[in-house]
């Protein structure tokens, strides 16, 4: 019987340390025999060690990222299926193709486990770079490719650290032209509803929701309704319900999906938007079209989103290594309906 060849993944095991850091010591090693891991000498040896006992021959895609550039790109976004993510990975593989890139792509559907093997499975194919939509847990992994000199640019969210080139939206802004469309229209008990995840992203929209409100002096009323990301229509049905009978005025959703649930909510409910309930959403989506009452939201820049990640990216590649980073704050807008009562 043949022995059962060695992956990363039992190197990992032993070694006791993460599938994706196995990765970045041994891909580190490739380029550099001389030289030892940098994040932690001690850690990188005794991974060698490791992988030297069990025989471990790495495959050939990782052969390819050792011998030079493969003209690819791993982009791991939340959720391919977002429409807000799906239309930036569109520009995204549109741009890439002008420099003669290929672009693969992975969901995490927010598993940071599954974002470590998405890298993992990346790097092993030789893409030269990375960009990602960073979820709650992943910092430990995306601090790892930093540290292994693999270009990174992260989108849509940070992680709190620098030295991480970023492309991201002023989310406080754009929470504060939420508030203010409904304020406006004569709303004062704005209500907002957001995940309960910790993302860099809901955060600031929260805040923004916050600081509007007490600047329009109508911070009495603030409330933020965090969802669980895997019961979105049961749990915003429940809070639509609680909000109509409390005779709350207007609602801002964070994200296009939770505006979605907010809508059929109130659907169920008989509410009438805006006639009984003004709203807010954010980002577009088709199924607004469906919808009986044109709907206001706030607009990302989504091709500017793709360019400016790809743009950072191809910066990275270049051979800059030590290249600064770079955090690229994009600016929403309005799109006016009348679901806001204007």
């Amino acid at each position: 019987m043949m022995n059962k060849k060695t992956t990363i993944k039992d190197i990992a095991a032993e070694a006791g340390v993460s599938i994706a850091l196995v990765s970045f010591v041994m891909n580190n090693q490739s380029r550099n025999p001389e030289k030892t891991y940098k994040v932690s000498e001690e850690t990188s040896r005794r991974i060698l060690e490791i992988a030297k006992r069990l025989d471990y021959h790495p495959n050939n895609a990782a052969r390819t990222l050792r011998q030079g550039k493969t003209n690819t790109i791993g982009v791991i976004l939340s959720d391919i299926s977002n429409k807000f993510f799906s239309d930036i990975a569109r520009c995204i593989e549109d741009r890439a193709y002008k420099y003669n890139y290929t672009v693969i792509f992975g969901s995490t559907d927010e598993n940071a486990g599954k974002l470590e093997n998405l890298v993992k499975v990346f790097i092993d194919k030789g893409v030269d770079g990375l960009i990602i939509v960073p979820c709650v847990g992943s910092e430990k992994c995306i601090r790892q490719i930093a540290d292994a000199r693999i270009p990174l640019v992260l989108m849509d969210r940070h992680i709190g650290e620098e030295g991480i080139s970023s492309v991201v939206l002023n989310n406080r802004y754009a929470v504060s032209l939420a508030v203010t469309a409904l304020a406006d229209s004569g709303c004062s008990k704005i209500e907002m509803i957001a995940y309960n995840m910790r993302l860099s992203n809901i955060i600031d929209r929260e805040a923004g929701y916050r600081q509007t409100m007490k600047e329009m002096k109508l911070d009495e009323h603030t409330a933020i309704h965090r969802i669980d990301y895997r019961r979105i229509d049961e749990q915003v049905s429940e809070v639509m319900r609680s909000a109509v009978e409390r005779g709350v005025e207007g609602f801002v959703f964070a994200t296009n999906t939770l505006t979605i649930a907010g809508l059929k909510a109130l659907d169920r409910l008989g509410t009438a938007v805006p006639e009984q309930m003004r709203i807010v959403g954010f980002d577009d989506n088709e199924a607004f079209e469906l919808y009986r009452t044109s709907i206001t939201y706030v607009s990302q820049p989504v091709e500017q989103f793709g360019s400016e990640a790809l743009d950072l990216m191809m910066k990275h590649i270049s051979g800059k290594e030590h290249m600064q980073s770079i955090t690229v704050t994009l600016k929403p807008q309005l799109v006016t309906g009348n679901s806001s009562g204007k």
